[in-house]
């Protein structure tokens, strides 16, 4: 089956699906290794000090491993960098063929002036979120990892936001 690259992130962005990160990284490297060194390559000169990347698409490996901080460096520099693509991270539900996915970002519907990016699950991990919200002309982002359910993860992102808004 073909996908536009479009239609690849969104449905990575929405439903987190692992062949499609493992498929983008072997069309825009050759490999799934090559992409995962480009992947550390650009960690490195972003200034990522934890960061260690072994797949595209963050299934537990104990060799790879992230931190709070570099999560929030990687989307304030998509965030900064690349404005075009910030509707893929609001969005709430990703149609492709005859498949409706809708986005584990409860924030999304349910606190007021989310305007996305991106959830994640693994066993080793917990639950975690990268929110981000606007307010009156404020723009935070919170970084959560290591919820143990989706109603926590929700729970202590939103109090993350509302007490930078306050």
């Amino acid at each position: 089956t073909a996908i536009s690259l479009e239609d690849a992130l969104y449905v990575l962005i929405v439903k987190s699906a692992n062949d499609i990160a493992v498929a983008i990284g072997e069309t825009i490297a050759g490999s799934e290794a090559r992409f995962v060194a480009q992947m550390n390559q650009r960690a490195a000169e972003m200034g990522l000090t934890a960061n260690h990347f072994v797949n595209p698409h963050g299934l537990h490996d104990p060799r790879q491993v992230s931190s709070a901080r570099d999560m929030a460096i990687i989307a304030l520099t998509i965030r900064a960098r690349y404005p075009q693509y910030n509707a893929m991270f609001d969005t709430r539900t990703v149609e492709h063929g005859q498949t409706r996915s809708h986005a584990n970002n409860a924030l999304l519907t349910k606190f007021a002036g989310t305007n996305g990016m991106k959830t994640g699950y693994i066993c080793a991990s917990g639950l975690n979120i990268v929110a981000t919200a606007t307010r009156s002309g404020r723009h935070l982002m919170a970084v959560t990892l290591g919820a143990s359910s989706a109603r926590e993860r929700g729970e202590l992102t939103a109090q993350l936001l509302f007490s930078g808004f306050a």
